[in-house]
Formats: structure tokens, sequence, C-alpha cells
């Protein structure tokens, strides 16, 4: 069964955002109660473009969302969700579950780097970690030079922190064989 669901995760996930929706659903169990973690990738067909939603559902009440997306795009839309970025890492919150996912988003032609949004949810508060994609062609790398931003919730929470930017290198990193 649990074989079952990473597969479809990762298939699921792992579509080009020409497909006509993607979604997937985490549930876990914590101090506060039972949660749904929801993520869903969709064609926007007033213009084209790919919508993003992804929220935290407990019980019957939406504990928060987030909306991000890419429109008006004359070349390529690029909209990846990274499945090894997703989790629900109880360390930060006295067993309640803190919320981590990345994405990496924006128009491009050819093999450009994107942006990289590297999201946490504690407590229904957001904290964010924004950078560019460093793209790996072989033996030669380009885009990522700066070091990635937090915002300022994240510049305040220094344990989150560490962990995130230890994640870093794995997130922002594509290899294009």
């Amino acid at each position: 069964m649990i074989w079952n669901l990473i597969i479809t995760f990762t298939f699921v996930l792992s579509q080009s955002a020409f497909a006509s929706s993607e979604s997937f659903q985490k549930v876990w169990n914590d101090n506060s109660g039972k949660h749904v973690l929801i993520i869903d990738k969709k064609l926007d067909s007033k213009d084209g473009g790919v919508a993003l939603l992804v929220k935290q559902v407990t019980g019957n009440s939406n504990d928060w969302n987030l909306k991000d997306f890419v429109r008006n795009c004359d070349e390529d839309i690029k909209l990846d969700i990274l499945p090894d970025s997703v989790e629900v890492n109880k360390k930060f919150s006295d067993g309640v579950g803190t919320i981590l996912f990345a994405y990496k988003i924006g128009c491009v032609g050819g093999v450009d780097p994107v942006t990289v949004k590297y999201f946490a949810f504690k407590d229904s508060v957001k904290y964010s970690l924004r950078g560019e994609e460093h793209i790996i062609v072989g033996s030669e790398g380009f885009g990522g030079e700066k070091i990635p931003v937090p915002d300022f919730n994240l510049k305040n929470d220094k344990s989150l922190l560490k962990y995130m930017m230890g994640k870093w290198d794995s997130i922002f990193t594509t290899k294009v064989n």
C-alpha cells in the first residue's frame, strides 16, 4: 500500500506543466489532530497558464493556503513541485507538524534557471526561503550564484532557518543529462 502511494506521488509530481491536472494529498496526525496537506496544480483555462494551490485542512477547517501561478508566458512554463522536499516535521513545534515543501517556477525558453521557493508552515505561519535554481549540465553549472533569501519570519526562527538552509543544496540543484 505505501509503495503504491509513493509510486503514485512520484508519478503525479513528475508530470509536465502541460498535464491537465496534478494533485497529491498527505494525511498525518499530531498533537493538534488529523490533518491533510493538499497540493493541486492545474492548467488555468483562462489564459493557458498554470496555477498551484497548496493548503492544510484540519477537520472541516482550512488552516492555511498558498496560491501561485505562471501566466502570460510565450515560452515554456515551469512549475515543478520537488517531491523530496515535501515533509511533515514534528521537531519544530512540540509534536505539531511543520509542513515543508519546495517548487521551481518560471517562464523559460530553454534550459534556464527559474525561481526556487521553499516554504514551511508552522502553527499556520508561513516561512519562506527564495532563490534561483542551479542547473548542472555535464560538468558545467550555472544559475543560483546568490545566497537564498529568507523572509522576516524565517530570519527570526534560527532552528528552522538552519534546517532549511541545510536542505537548500538538494532543493535548488537540477541536473540535466
